[in-house]
């Protein structure tokens, strides 16, 4: 069975493409010119996946994989090409990533377009070299175009650690240890405490992840070797900022003379589409000259940058300006640097010569044991919140279950639910192990497919499938749960009267898009909206990490993988440390709930991909003030510096009750990520931004007064309602109406 995989690689070679996706149910796809396309409409088995895992992974790697859901490894086949591989699941299912690895000896320089510069660094014989970019953006081929170069003209010991090996390196001059953390080794870390007894003279470091590598990799270089690393940073100066950022506010300062005195180089880079049809490197590039080492020591950063935009005579440049040469030398199309570059206003400058200053679910459509008797009142509850078109299933001992139903709570006319009788009910719709799960974390989220009868406008009475949102949870003692109906049809953004301004953050590549609101107010809808935008104009590929699942999407241009928290992975945070290895272009977080889910969200978005996550929050500017005061007094100027970066915008968003009483209407705040705004978020003067938004109509902003205003003034909702969501009312709410537990009838407000 493992021929099937392996003829699979074999043809992903013959087609020329960068890498392959395999995964359980589908058909394999890879990427070709950065495009996605079929290799073979052959559904892949599961089994097929797990024989050649459990064949190729040793028995400790296996077992943290079934533990994680996720592991990278490097294979070489029958043929002898090596590929870096990511095991991983998705929608309980095994699946996989692979990009073959070519031999590192065609990796010249000049081959690659890459700047004349790097040769320099390469003939260093100690100090640090970094390599930035996002995932995907060639840094592990300029590393390597390093090694290959050092290999082919001196005589030196030269070892990686390599998370996985990406390229063959054949000695020539020189010898070469290459090592592959989760086979050699088990981490970067750990290689890196031992590899000095090795006596290199050249240390590759795969990627600077925490701390102990980066004092180790700094150590090195200051003691005589030669480091060469990668990073994931936008450019240079951002990578030094991460570096010394890492460190504890007490040791920065040593941090900096440290980093000042080891660097030799900085390169970052990102790939544009060449008018050929490859992909070119636009490297922006900073040389550890005296000026540029003293700065560092010193932290002035903006200094530095002015130092980086006048170094060409040192050899330094910045990604406008190199972006702006492939322009000029007609290499690239001024479209397609426009979208790569910064400041697309400086680019246009440049390039006319001037310059600016300084789970497909396997049982989507079964029941389960929703059929047996002890679950028929669960059933019961359910079909009664969908016939009458409820947002929400309340249910609580000591009450009558609740519907939400265009934000009105109406009670059902059952009897009062019994402590029991909650139990009873949530334990009839779950497995024993969400029971062992609730029981002991005393809460749990998850997922319910339903075949419900529904009678349809003729009077004929069809099966129909809804998906459900559970969230148990105990209150005083007692067994409670919400249903959320899920909406089966993804609804378009027009049809949920989604401004342009939010619709067009779906059409960028890279940044940072939030969506926040109370509980219940549509954040789910309007993402799911966004991501179905992407998934019908482009061919991407999208990987969401939801809790749990809610809309199912199908591929039609993109290919999407949907991860579930708890099913396919074990949280959000331990996800998105596997997420950049499966090659995305766009990122959905369900919930950013911890600093290290939030940390890991922004540096995907500052590092080339479009992250969409959701914030329990009331309005834009509250929601970086949520992200910055998530983490310690002395990471927040960082999280403010990488916030600024990468923010595209944020959307906070209401349901107001329509005056007609006939459903709700979204009404919707946005923040765009102007450089005014980027300036007040990196200055952390957010109690500023309010006052930007009430002016910059022209950039897209939109505040939830205004917002409210325009619906009034149209008779769409009433002035009670508009002033009740503009402010917030201490009044205790009134007492639900009455409503009966018939399924077929309908809501007062219906």
């Amino acid at each position: 069975m493992d021929g099937i995989i392996e003829k699979l690689m074999d043809k992903t070679i013959s087609l020329g493409a960068s890498d392959l996706f395999i995964c359980s149910g589908k058909a394999p796809s890879c990427r070709k010119s950065g495009e996605l396309v079929k290799v073979s409409e052959d559904i892949i088995n599961s089994a097929d996946i797990d024989s050649f895992r459990v064949r190729i992974l040793l028995p400790d790697f296996e077992k943290i994989y079934s533990e994680k859901g996720a592991w990278d490894s490097g294979f070489t086949g029958s043929s002898g090409q090596r590929f870096r591989i990511n095991f991983y699941v998705s929608q309980g299912l095994p699946a996989l990533a692979a990009r073959p690895l070519p031999s590192a000896s065609g990796l010249e320089f000049s081959n690659l377009n890459l700047p004349e510069a790097i040769k320099d660094f390469a003939e260093a014989k100690r100090g640090l070299i970094l390599i930035a970019g996002s995932s995907g953006s060639g840094k592990s081929t300029t590393m390597s175009a390093i090694v290959n170069y050092i290999n082919k003209n001196y005589a030196r010991h030269v070892v990686s650690i390599e998370d996985p090996i990406e390229f063959i390196h054949n000695d020539l001059k020189s010898v070469i240890s290459q090592r592959e953390v989760g086979t050699d080794t088990y981490s970067f870390a750990e290689a890196l405490r031992n590899v000095v007894r090795e006596s290199p003279d050249v240390i590759v470091i795969g990627e600077m992840r925490d701390l102990d590598t980066m004092q180790t990799a700094v150590n090195a270089a200051l003691t005589g070797h030669l480091v060469i690393s990668t990073i994931h940073t936008a450019d240079t100066i951002q990578s030094i900022e991460r570096i010394i950022n890492y460190y504890p506010d007490h040791l920065r300062q040593q941090a900096s003379d440290d980093l000042s005195l080891a660097l030799v180089g900085i390169i970052a880079q990102r790939l544009i589409p060449s008018k050929d049809g490859s992909l070119l490197p636009s490297c922006e590039i900073l040389k550890a000259t005296p000026l540029v080492r003293n700065l560092i020591s010193s932290r002035n950063f903006g200094d530095l940058e002015n130092v980086l935009r006048r170094g060409a005579e040192d050899g330094m440049t910045t990604f406008t300006r190199a972006i702006s040469e492939l322009c000029k030398s007609g290499k690239i199309s001024i479209e397609a640097g426009a979208v790569a570059a910064t400041n697309r206003e400086e680019l246009m400058l440049l390039v006319q010569g001037m310059e600016s200053g300084i789970e497909t679910f396997r049982d989507l459509f079964k029941d389960g044991d929703l059929g047996s008797g002890d679950s028929v009142n669960m059933k019961k509850l359910l079909h009664s919140a969908v016939s009458n078109k409820a947002s929400d299933l309340i249910i609580s001992a000591g009450c009558r279950p609740v519907l939400r139903v265009d934000g009105d709570l109406n009670e059902l006319e059952t009897e009062v639910l019994t402590a029991s009788v909650t139990k009873k009910l949530l334990f009839s719709i779950v497995n024993q192990h969400q029971r062992v799960l609730f029981e002991d974390s005393r809460e749990l989220d998850f997922a319910l497919t339903v075949s419900l009868p529904l009678k349809s406008p003729d009077g004929n009475v069809s099966e129909s499938v809804h998906r459900f949102r559970i969230n148990a949870f105990y209150q005083r003692g007692n067994v409670s749960m919400a249903a959320r109906v899920i909406n089966q049809k993804i609804p378009s953004p027009e049809s949920l009267g989604i401004p342009g301004p939010i619709t067009e953050f779906a059409d960028k590549k890279q940044g940072l898009v939030l969506v926040t609101g109370p509980t219940g107010h549509g954040k789910s809808t309007t993402l799911a909206s966004l991501i179905d935008r992407i998934n019908s104009r482009r061919s991407c590929h999208i990987i969401t990490v939801e809790d749990p699942i809610e809309f199912v999407h199908e591929n039609k241009l993109a290919v999407i993988e949907q991860r579930e928290v708890h099913s396919d992975t074990l949280s959000f945070a331990n996800s998105l440390k596997y997420v950049l290895r499966q090659d995305p272009d766009v990122i959905l977080v369900g919930e950013m709930r911890d600093n290290e889910t939030i940390a890991a969200a922004l540096t995907a978005a500052e590092t080339g991909h479009l992250v969409f996550a959701t914030l329990h929050t009331n309005d834009a500017p509250q929601s970086i003030d949520r992200i910055v005061d998530s983490f310690p007094q002395h990471q927040q100027n960082q999280i403010r510096i990488q916030l600024a970066a990468c923010v595209l915008g944020i959307v906070s968003q209401r349901l107001i009750p329509l005056k007609s009483g006939d459903g709700r209407v979204a009404v919707f705040e946005v923040l765009s990520g102007t450089s005014a705004v980027k300036a007040l978020i990196r200055e952390g003067k957010t109690h500023q931004i309010k006052s930007i938004m009430q002016t910059s109509s022209k950039s897209g902003m939109i505040t939830m007064e205004k917002a409210l205003g325009e619906l009034y003034s149209k008779n769409i909702i009433s002035r009670k309602d508009m002033m009740s969501y503009t402010h917030i009312s201490d009044d205790p709410p009134p007492p639900p109406p009455t409503l009966e537990s018939n399924p077929n009838q309908k809501s007062e407000n219906s």
